[in-house]
């Protein structure tokens, strides 16, 4: 059994999901804000569909995104690269897990 009870990680991962208010991606030098579709908690995971339609016109390579939380924080940060060409709508799935490690 860990430290913590599965109803208090249960309400921190909402609060984890309310508190989240924008994902970016990095174009080039430049940070492009997508529109959050969904959002939800699947068992220990946030999960979060993401779309970035000023980008459907684009041929571009993504370098990296993160997750922007309702202070202006990056709360969370990943380099990963995804290439798409112009008029490819671009979706994006992002999984967060948040469990107890016991030892």
């Amino acid at each position: 059994m860990g430290y913590f009870y599965d109803t208090y990680l249960g309400y921190r991962r909402k609060q984890w999901l309310r508190s989240i208010y924008s994902v970016q991606v990095l174009v080039g030098s430049t940070w492009h804000t997508g529109t959050i579709d969904s959002k939800k908690i699947s068992d220990d995971s946030l999960i979060f569909f993401v779309t970035f339609p000023d980008l459907n016109d684009t041929a571009c390579t993504i370098t990296a995104s993160r997750l922007i939380d309702v202070r202006g924080e990056v709360a969370a940060y990943q380099q990963r690269t995804i290439t798409k060409v112009a008029g490819q709508g671009m979706l994006i799935k992002i999984t967060i897990p948040i469990y107890e490690v016991t030892s």
